[in-house]
């Protein structure tokens, strides 16, 4: 075991209880300690250990108000991890808490939101989103996460085509930003299958169309514009990274060597790594 810990809030309701799901594939996967985290007046949750009955377990009941104590529980963790939305809110939209403790984190933060099958790991990718040659952190991330999940990397870089687009300022070269994320993943020591795709599209637009994708990784960035549009417009869970100097750690693969619950469809063997540069000219 790692000594890691995975936190997750959850208040009973469907997107509290889609979150602890999500934490507890993620926590067996990695081989960290769950941290379950309810309000004192919140519904009982599911009981997780049915499905994970030898992972690390603590259920912490807090009278807190919520964002203070994800804040508190963000210092002890390497991911939080919290639903779109709760008991709280429940019209269509993201919750009122889940911007602010996604800007105040202090680790890694998962939103899950989106389809039930990305949010149950159904299509094996993960999508990392860059703007910069900065953003090669994400890069990495997602790459852990993708080795975890025995899935595929997809990285996009998204910059509208001035001929069908309005025009807008590049701050970045399209290709020094690709550059920078082929040399992110070749330097890992065990890259997944990877797929570098330059789209000519607004971030907005191909962010809401990634229906083929179970984590969409972004940077929290300095204006959060592309953050603040996976939250609300990803049609699957988010994974927002925090600090760009914070190394990723190695992919735990002891787990990963025979069938769990967390891997209902399991591969044979290992698919040889590919990394691949594309451009498409829109969705």
């Amino acid at each position: 075991m790692s000594g890691q810990k995975v936190t997750v809030g959850t208040d009973g309701s469907r997107w509290g209880e889609a979150a602890l799901r999500w934490a507890a594939r993620q926590a067996w996967n990695r081989g960290d300690e769950l941290v379950v985290l309810r309000g004192a007046n919140g519904r009982s949750t599911r009981p997780i250990t049915r499905d994970y009955p030898l992972l690390p377990m603590r259920i912490r009941t807090t009278d807190d108000a919520p964002l203070a104590a994800f804040a508190a529980a963000s210092r002890e963790s390497e991911l939080l991890v919290l639903g779109c939305r709760g008991d709280r809110h429940r019209h269509l939209g993201l919750g009122a808490l889940v911007l602010p403790t996604v800007l105040t984190a202090a680790c890694d933060t998962v939103v899950v939101r989106g389809t039930d099958d990305a949010v149950d790991g159904r299509h094996r990718r993960v999508t990392a989103m860059v703007g910069g040659p900065e953003d090669a952190c994400v890069v990495m991330h997602a790459a852990d996460v993708a080795l975890t999940l025995r899935a595929d990397l997809l990285v996009l870089h998204a910059v509208p085509d001035p001929l069908t687009h309005h025009p807008i300022s590049l701050a970045q070269d399209p290709d020094e930003v690709l550059a920078a994320a082929e040399t992110a993943v070749a330097t890992l020591a065990r890259p997944p299958a990877t797929t570098i795709e330059l789209v000519r599209s607004h971030p907005h637009e191909v962010i809401a169309a990634r229906t083929d994708t179970d984590l969409l990784v972004v940077g929290r960035g300095r204006s959060g514009s592309v953050t603040r549009t996976a939250l609300h417009l990803a049609p699957c869970p988010v994974l927002v990274v925090q600090d760009a100097s914070k190394p990723c750690r190695a992919a735990c693969s002891g787990r990963l060597a025979t069938w769990s619950p967390c891997l209902p469809w399991p591969r044979n063997s290992i698919e040889p790594v590919q990394l691949e540069r594309t451009t498409s000219g829109g969705l």
